[in-house]
């Protein structure tokens, strides 16, 4: 599998620097199981003189962050999580603070930040990708001391993603239904929201706290986001009749979300949320009931991570 490849992109460039040691750890559970071929993508579009690849598989809940470790143990350079989000983070804490850059391949159902980062979402382009790939430094938001690097969030998105969680199956059509029954139920909340020294005192949908600006399939909840700027932008979703949340969905696949009236939204390094019960909660897609209060923050460019370069996308 590690062997000499005609996919070269400088040559010169190739041969004076030597290849690199990357892994590839998958999640065979991700998404639709699209990534079952993904060792003959790797033979056939990996820059073969740029990276030596080794191919690892992960076969329960949290083993992707025990191969990460051993990876960087290893001296790999690169770790790629071929996934969607909740491999992510589940991979890339590990690469936190160190030289070892993070790539992705989107194998998952969202695939929120592979796409703002310009991998897409077929596994073959973003393979090709790698190829001219460049390293560059992102944040790293942080909830209750618990890493994300897209998205995390309070309220209605957690309860779908809790949803998720329980099912079985994957892909945009089950996200779909799950999301609308999900709107159809879910019962908004009170919270007092501390940030930029102020407090808000909100009855809400959904709370969304974003360093990347979508949640995958291009539903974008926060346009202004962007994983290099050192804040988190803060998007709250007010509690009005259920038909405008559904009425704003094509404004989310625009960019033109703030301009619902039921937004609120607010650029910060730190905040917090009480409420008076435990909420639906999602880290990068992946849920879970959290206690009654909740801090974020964000650590500037803690994260190396492989990016396409833009002429490339």
């Amino acid at each position: 599998m590690q062997k000499s490849h005609p996919v070269i992109v400088n040559e010169l460039a190739d041969s004076l620097l030597g290849p690199e040691n990357i892994v590839f750890i998958v999640n065979p559970k991700a998404g639709t199981n699209l990534q079952r071929n993904i060792a003959t993508l790797l033979d056939k579009h990996l820059n073969h003189r740029r990276f030596t690849w080794s191919l690892l598989t992960t076969e329960r809940p949290g083993h992707g962050l025990e191969l990460a470790r051993k990876a960087v143990a290893d001296g790999f350079s690169v770790v790629v999580a071929v996934g969607g989000d909740g491999s992510v983070n589940e991979i890339a804490p590990a690469l936190m603070g160190t030289p070892v850059a993070l790539g992705i391949i989107p194998a998952g159902s969202g695939n929120g930040l592979a796409m703002h980062l310009g991998y897409g979402r077929q596994l073959e382009n973003a393979v090709k990708l790698l190829n001219s790939s460049q390293k560059v430094l992102i944040d790293v938001g942080m909830v209750n001391n618990r890493p994300f690097f897209n998205m995390a969030g309070a309220g209605f998105d957690g309860l779908v993603a809790n949803m998720m969680r329980e099912s079985h199956a994957r892909g945009f059509w089950p996200y779909f239904i799950k999301s609308v029954n999900a709107g159809l139920n879910f019962r908004p909340f009170d919270a007092l929201i501390t940030l930029n020294g102020i407090e808000l005192r909100r009855k809400c949908f959904s709370i969304a706290v974003a360093n990347g600006p979508m949640y995958g399939y291009n539903f974008t909840i926060a346009p202004d986001a962007r994983p290099d700027d050192g804040i988190l932008e803060a998007v709250i979703l007010k509690d009005v009749p259920r038909w405008k949340y559904f009425a704003a969905v094509p404004a989310t696949l625009n960019g033109k979300i703030y301009e619902a009236g039921f937004i609120e939204h607010y650029s910060t390094g730190h905040l917090t949320i009480h409420s008076e019960k435990p909420l639906p909660v999602h880290i990068d897609g992946e849920g879970f009931i959290a206690d009654t209060d909740l801090e974020f923050s964000v650590k500037p460019g803690a994260l190396n991570v492989l990016v396409p370069r833009p002429s490339d996308r």
